[in-house]
């Protein structure tokens, strides 16, 4: 039985289905960046511009492009304003998911300095990085629809989606809800963390990602290290 709870919480006891074994897996290539500030509403900006640069990531269903976070984030789980900007440092990183044999190809983004309204970033040298499958992962940002604006509903869809691939979650947490502005609306996101996976379902989750939108920054696990430390940043580039 599903119980959703008065924080944005979602519990299951009992698994349900088992993942199939994963014979690829995604990775992430992580720039370095140069830039003091961008908007926090970049998603469409972002991927006009890397998609112009690789037209090739919009034909590869693995492929996603993450959105730029500044050292205030908290690894996602607390982002600033949706109006407001980020301050970027030395630390900041921009990490394109995509098949491990798309890596060499992706590095033409080396040096491409991309503008946003005024802003600037230059994206350095690039390199690779595997995905940990960790029992916890965190996507920043899932789309939310029509009809899972409300926190359970939400849950419940998100559920929903990841029976699809034959996940069957016990533990999920849901983030409040960020606007990004797209020449054809708004579109809503949630952060989604879930815990108690397995370590193989760890891998599927984080290769095919869950809802639309890969290229918008949404529906991309990445590991986190545990529910209980949400508010704890996981170093954005591993280091």
């Amino acid at each position: 039985m599903i119980q959703t709870l008065s924080m944005p919480t979602f519990w299951q006891d009992t698994p349900v289905a088992k993942a199939p074994t994963l014979s690829q897996a995604a990775v992430d290539l992580v720039f370095k960046t140069k830039g003091r500030q961008l908007p926090a509403d970049h998603a469409w900006a972002l991927s006009q511009a890397v998609t112009q640069l690789l037209p090739w990531l919009k034909d590869e269903p693995a492929a996603g492009i993450h959105l730029i976070h500044g050292a205030q984030s908290g690894n996602g789980w607390q982002q600033p304003d949706d109006t407001g900007v980020i301050e970027l440092s030395g630390r900041t990183r921009f990490v394109l998911r995509l098949p491990k044999e798309r890596i060499e190809d992706a590095r033409a983004l080396t040096n491409q300095t991309i503008e946003f309204d005024g802003h600037s970033v230059t994206l350095l040298e690039g390199r690779s990085r595997t995905l940990t499958p960790f029992g916890t992962v965190l996507a920043r940002h899932i789309r939310v629809t029509d009809t899972g604006t409300d926190e359970s509903d939400f849950l419940e869809e998100a559920a929903r989606g990841l029976n699809r691939l034959q996940i069957a979650p016990t533990k999920m947490l849901c983030g409040r809800l960020h606007r990004f502005t797209l020449p054809t609306g708004p579109m809503l996101t949630r952060s989604l963390l879930i815990a108690d996976l397995s370590l193989k379902d760890s891998a599927l989750v984080q290769h095919h990602g869950l809802g639309p939108d890969r290229l918008l920054g949404c529906g991309i696990f990445l590991p986190h290290k545990s529910i209980a430390a949400v508010h704890t940043p996981v170093d954005s580039d591993g280091e």
